[in-house]
């Protein structure tokens, strides 16, 4: 979702004033056919053309409109711009104005790069290449997981309603995660097939762990029994999940500091894959003793509750069922 829209088409007429000021003050400057341009060689940057001779605007005329209208907005301290890789320097001759501008914000400004993705056809999205629709790509990603869950058969009781709102959740889940499981300035291949894969590090691997949970939590009776004081042989793969739950906090924090969720991916899925790891030697329901039941049950508790907070961080929903 997004908080607020800001369109070109309203941005621009602001950036033209920002310009007619600026040459006024000396930071920009007129040619004699009449377009406005910004000399950055000083800053290891080049002339750059911000005014057509037609007094037509160009992209970085916009973009100062819009730098300025989303300060009026939300009075920010700084902005991250997220773009590809080919625009770099559009942004760096962008920080660059603003500063001399004197743009309040302006020492606050990154530009979070990142790389192209490739698919097994050709590029997803460029000018001069394959270009392909995100609506396609995206029911691709749909039809490879309502195949899967064809061959297993674990949604045919449910309803076609609930059926279709769950292969959404599962695909739209894939498609995420495979794309921000990669540390977002690298180039990389989207493979819609493997994507959906149960067995690697996919979306759909780390929701079955949290569908297994669920499963656990809808089945295994407690009893009355909700104290794990007494349980004092913690094993080995208990103490890894244990261990890895503790490390929650500490990598959201640097997730955000290095403007990466990928590092949340790759959390999520250690995770996923240690619970997996923990659940296929130890039983919950038929836990060797009450205390341990009781242990075990909170321990999937609070895994989910983990799972589902990192997966929210990028965007991805859990489905109860799949």
């Amino acid at each position: 979702r997004f908080d607020s829209m800001n369109f070109e088409s309203d941005t621009y007429l602001l950036g033209k004033d920002i310009i007619f000021d600026g040459i006024k003050t000396g930071i920009f400057y007129k040619e004699d056919d009449g377009s406005v341009w910004v000399d950055l060689t000083d800053a290891n940057l080049d002339k750059k053309l911000v005014l057509r001779s037609d007094g037509t605007s160009v992209y970085m005329t916009q973009d100062l409109g819009t730098a300025r209208v989303r300060y009026q907005q939300h009075q920010m301290d700084g902005m991250i711009y997220t773009v590809g890789n080919e625009q770099d320097y559009h942004f760096q001759v962008l920080f660059e104005i603003l500063k001399r501008l004197g743009e309040p914000y302006a020492n606050q400004l990154y530009h979070l790069s990142y790389g192209m993705v490739d698919l097994p056809t050709g590029r997803m999205k460029t000018r001069d290449g394959t270009v392909v629709d995100a609506d396609d790509l995206m029911d691709e990603v749909l039809e490879n997981v309502r195949q899967n869950s064809v061959e297993r058969g674990e949604l045919d009781m449910l309803t076609s309603e609930e059926r279709e709102s769950i292969l959404e959740t599962i695909s739209m889940g894939a498609l995420k995660y495979y794309l921000l499981r990669v540390e977002a300035r690298k180039r990389m291949l989207f493979n819609p097939a493997e994507s959906v894969d149960l067995q690697g590090q996919t979306g759909p691997y780390i929701q079955n762990a949290y569908v297994r949970i669920k499963s656990i939590m809808r089945k295994v009776e407690l009893d009355g029994i909700d104290d794990y004081v007494e349980y004092s042989h913690v094993n080995e793969q208990e103490k890894q999940v244990l261990s890895t739950i503790m490390r929650f906090p500490e990598e959201v924090k640097s997730a955000a500091e290095k403007y990466d969720p990928s590092i949340i991916a790759a959390y999520a899925y250690q995770l996923a894959r240690h619970y997996h790891r923990f659940y296929h030697d130890h039983s919950v329901s038929r836990a060797e003793s009450p205390d341990a039941k009781a242990f075990r049950y909170t321990l999937s508790e609070v895994v989910a509750d983990r799972l589902h907070a990192a997966m929210n961080y990028l965007g991805i929903k859990m489905p109860d069922r799949m």
